[in-house]
This record gives C-alpha cells, structure tokens and sequence, in this order.
C-alpha cells in the first residue's frame, strides 16, 4: 500500500500532462480551423508549447498580424477567432483532465 501511495504523485503528474498535451494539440488546430484565411501565414504561425516541468501548454499566434485581425483595423472588422477556441477549452480541459488522471490510477491499482 505504501509503494502504490508513494506512486501516486506520479501517476496523477502523467496523467495531467497527457491531458494538457492533447488539450494543447486540439486548441491549437481549432485555432488554425478558425483563423481567416488571406495569405495563409496566420494559420501557419499557430503554434503549440507544452512546458512538461510545469504541466502547462500554450497555443500560441506569431502571425505579425494577429492583433490586428483579432482586434480589427479602420478598414477591417475585428475577428477575434481566437475566443471561441478558449471558450470551448475552458469546457472541455477539466473533463479531459479527469479522464487522463483516472486512466492512469487504473493501471497503477489493476
């Protein structure tokens, strides 16, 4: 019992950073999904981090022009394709997360 105690740090670490790796993976192609298409370089400067030491991940737009598409210009509408994407992470991350987690306590305890 003490073995399987002591595991379980590590386990939940893996888990959660499955989960954010797929999370961070699907947010970033739906950013791609949503991004206007002109030239096609802000669909191509979405990028995705995953720092593994703090389980955290990152999709991000490096398109010189994101702050202008997102918050528009005198001669352009704003689209901010970036917000829907967030909204539906906020949303889906915390079950993805659970479901990570528990998938890996299911090996550890049979």
């Amino acid at each position: 019992l003490d073995k399987r105690l002591a595991e379980l740090p590590k386990v939940v670490e893996r888990g959660a950073l499955r989960a954010v790796r797929v999370e961070t993976h699907d947010v970033a192609d739906d950013m791609r999904a949503n991004a206007p298409v002109l030239t096609g370089e802000l669909r191509q400067g979405i990028q995705e981090e995953v720092d593994t030491k703090t389980i955290e991940g990152r999709a991000v737009s490096t398109a010189r022009h994101t702050t202008f598409v997102i918050h528009g210009t005198s001669d352009t509408p704003a689209n901010d394709f970036m917000e829907p994407v967030a909204q539906r992470s906020r949303v889906r991350f915390p079950k993805r997360a659970q479901a990570e987690v528990l998938k890996e306590l299911g090996k550890v305890t049979g």
